[in-house]
């Protein structure tokens, strides 16, 4: 086979496995996400070599991926002084997204502007096709007990990952690829169909009630229609939208709606609470409440191990939360529905994750990896790009997203994959 022929294999092989890797996340394939990394990970490192005729690519070292192997690299040395060895193999098992998902998807220009388009486009088919399931599935269970609870938040995807704030970012790629499409028509052609997608997109973010993507849609939204006229060419049509838009935002929250609750209860939010000596099992903490009594149970927790340099370590950290959860008395769990409560929950934002974990030289690390997307956003020039890097970093407060595998994927593959099918990543030959 020519060298020109199996270029071309490799990179038609690349694309049919990132199909792959895109229904594997969608529909929450973890053994299939796993192989299918792996193989364009293989592919990209015979491809560039074969393509190049060189085995370095020095565009890889940039903030980003540096950052990546550094936190891995960090993370892995505590493996070496921790007490529960299977939690920090477990932690460095998940890790390993940070070193094959750089190299799969930007060590080689198997993505660039020829085929990204081709590949989002085959992105928005399995994402509606998941999405329409969900809804069936939301409406058999309906149609069982009569509970329409089963249309929102983490019960509507719960036949997939179950995690409503991921689920809802993948929604939003979506939308931003769209958004894009109905400005050039360069991928999908009908505009009706760019439109009836972005609807339907946007109905299916709101079910899934993520107060953070939603105020950041919300916003891009009212941007380009006050400020572009990507969604609507007339001026009068663009008013029109507006009105809309704040009418149904007006409407959700003055009438009882499930999102309408969740920012309540937030608002709700009693700070001095968190201070007390002990808690009761009964004691409920919202979103900002938990996030909160992280931070102090976090900061007791480093000064009580004058671990502030290095860390607790990955391995030991949990068991030290969880030994906080208990000392203080809250629901650890037990009853049928809840067997274990609080326990097994991390400190829901990266940043502080990184210092419990690995310290300074671990906060360090992430940081490099947040100022390298920042970086990535800005070269792309790409508004997609950009909005996608706030609304990932906005999720970091929110999230430790560096904890599960499907965090990983978002926060390093989406940026990656976004900025090599923007104007600064180039289509492979």
């Amino acid at each position: 086979m020519k060298r020109t022929q199996l270029i071309y294999l490799i990179g038609r092989l690349y694309e049919w496995f990132m199909i792959a890797f895109f229904i594997s996340i969608l529909f929450s394939f973890r053994i299939t996400v796993s192989i299918s990394l792996i193989s364009m990970l293989v592919l990209a490192l015979i491809h560039y070599p074969l393509r190049e005729r060189k085995w370095w690519n020095r565009e890889f070292l940039n903030f980003f991926n540096v950052g990546c192997f550094l936190y891995f690299i960090v993370q892995g040395l505590a493996l070496f002084y921790t007490h529960n060895t299977k939690a920090g193999l477990f932690i460095q098992q998940v890790n390993l997204g940070l070193i094959a998902i750089p190299v799969a998807v930007f060590y080689s220009r198997l993505v660039g502007r020829d085929n990204y388009g081709m590949l989002m486009k085959w992105y928005i088919r399995i994402l509606f096709t998941a999405s329409v399931i969900a809804l069936v599935h939301a409406c058999q269970l309906y149609i069982q007990t009569g509970n329409t609870n089963y249309f929102f938040y983490h019960t509507l995807v719960y036949v997939y990952s179950g995690h409503a704030i991921q689920y809802s970012i993948l929604v939003f790629i979506g939308i931003l690829f769209l958004i894009g499409e109905n400005k050039t028509h360069e991928n999908i052609k009908s505009r009706k169909w760019v439109r009836f997608l972005l609807i339907y997109f946007s109905f299916f973010l709101f079910l899934l009630t993520s107060k953070m993507v939603i105020a950041l849609f919300l916003l891009y939204i009212i941007f380009l229609i006050i400020f572009t006229n990507e969604l609507f060419r007339k001026r009068s049509h663009r008013m029109w939208a507006l009105a809309v838009i704040l009418t149904a935002v007006t409407i959700i929250f003055t009438t009882n709606s499930p999102l309408r609750k969740r920012v309540s209860e937030e608002m709700q939010s009693n700070i001095s609470f968190i201070e007390k000596d002990e808690f009761s099992p009964a004691d409920y903490f919202n979103g900002i409440e938990f996030r909160l009594v992280s931070w102090r149970f976090a900061y007791e927790i480093l000064n009580e191990n004058h671990a502030w340099l290095f860390g607790v370590n990955p391995g030991d950290a949990q068991d030290k939360l969880n030994a906080k959860y208990r000392k203080l008395n809250m629901f650890t769990g037990g009853l049928p529905d809840n067997r274990k409560g609080y326990l097994n929950f991390h400190t829901h934002n990266q940043f502080l994750q990184a210092l419990l974990e690995s310290g300074i030289p671990g906060l360090a690390a992430f940081m490099l990896i947040c100022a390298g997307m920042i970086q990535l956003a800005k070269k792309s020039g790409n508004r997609s790009m950009i909005v996608l890097t706030i609304l990932l970093l906005c999720y970091c407060f929110a999230d430790a997203v560096l904890k599960t595998q499907y965090g990983v994927i978002l926060f390093i593959f989406f940026p990656l994959f976004t900025f090599r099918g923007s104007e600064g990543g180039h289509a492979a030959a």
